[in-house]
């Protein structure tokens, strides 16, 4: 247990440890709602499952935090895979670290300030899908960095909802040698959909070599089309040309490289991504709502961090 200062139960947050030890029992821990599927805890990682949110409206959309007691102490905690889970209307789970810490327990809807202190570790989608750096790559999360959940519930029914989501954490093996998987996302975090079928597109011109293992296009239930296309000079090459499938929105076509071999983007190169929706709402679909976005993991042996094109300015996230 000498990789986080604390992992207990805090304020409703429940938790539950494997470190090889017989520690590992399960936190007295929060109510939990009927339908939410819990894993065993995972034998050398971390359990958490967040309290319930209450009151999720009807065509409503939340993105809440909670900040855990779970604190890495003096040498980095390396993550080798995460899987998570949620009720409906669940959407996502996002595992993040700050270095800006909260009190331990706090859950609310998350702000533009929380999120820019928070770094990304690893995202899942709500069914139990695992998310798991190939190879040697882990995802790395720095010494004194508290550890924060950031579920997303997307409530698109007719009816008053609760939600609940856990997410179980696996360390990478003691002792191996690791090199850190770095995130990168292209996207207009102003996006807003109109109403009925329209196009956009969105344009970025990259600002640095990434030797991508992993990528994927995203949008949500109104989607129709993502083309996702890369220029290297007079070259463009289609990396994407998806009739939009709303099963996508959990599930969607993605390309992989053996990290030995990685899909090579590099600066000066563009990548452009263009979408078109059916928007039959009745009314304009915000960012949240919709989504048009183009999203990879590379290899980040130089250790520069996780780093997103937002219509079209970089920044880390």
């Amino acid at each position: 247990m000498n990789k986080l200062v604390s992992v207990v139960s805090v304020l409703g947050v429940s938790f539950a440890f494997g470190c090889g030890t017989d520690e590992g029992a399960m936190q007295t821990g929060p109510e939990l709602l009927p339908n939410l599927t819990i894993p065993a805890p995972p034998e050398h990682g971390l359990q958490v499952i967040t309290p319930i949110v209450r009151g999720l409206a009807p065509g409503s959309d939340h993105e809440i935090c909670t900040w855990t007691d779970a604190v890495v102490g003096e040498t980095p905690i390396d993550v080798k895979s995460t899987i998570g889970f949620q009720t409906e209307p669940g959407h996502h789970i996002v595992v993040y670290y700050t270095t800006v810490p909260q009190e331990a327990g706090l859950q609310r809807e998350c702000t533009d300030t929380d999120m820019v202190s928070f770094r990304i570790v690893t995202g899942n989608g709500k069914e139990g899908e695992p998310t798991e750096a190939p190879g040697n790559l882990v995802y790395r999360i720095p010494p004194h960095a508290q550890i924060v959940i950031n579920h997303h519930y997307l409530n698109a029914t007719d009816e008053m909802m609760d939600g609940q989501s856990a997410v179980n954490i696996n360390f990478a093996p003691d002792g191996g040698s690791y090199v850190p998987s770095g995130s990168t996302a292209f996207l207009n975090s102003g996006l807003v959909v109109a109403q009925g079928v329209t196009t956009q597109k969105q344009s970025c011109v990259v600002d640095r070599d990434m030797k991508l293992w992993f990528m994927i296009p995203h949008m949500h239930r109104w989607g129709k089309h993502i083309a996702v296309d890369l220029t290297h000079g007079d070259t463009k090459t289609n990396l994407f040309d998806t009739v939009w499938d709303e099963s996508f929105t959990f599930h969607p076509p993605e390309k992989r490289a053996d990290p030995a071999a990685p899909m090579m983007l590099y600066a000066g190169d563009t990548i452009e991504t263009t979408c078109q929706w059916n928007n039959d709402t009745g009314h304009d679909l915000n960012f949240g709502f919709e989504m048009c976005v183009t999203y990879g993991q590379f290899i980040d042996d130089k250790n520069q961090g996780s780093w997103a094109c937002d219509d079209g300015h970089w920044t880390d996230f």
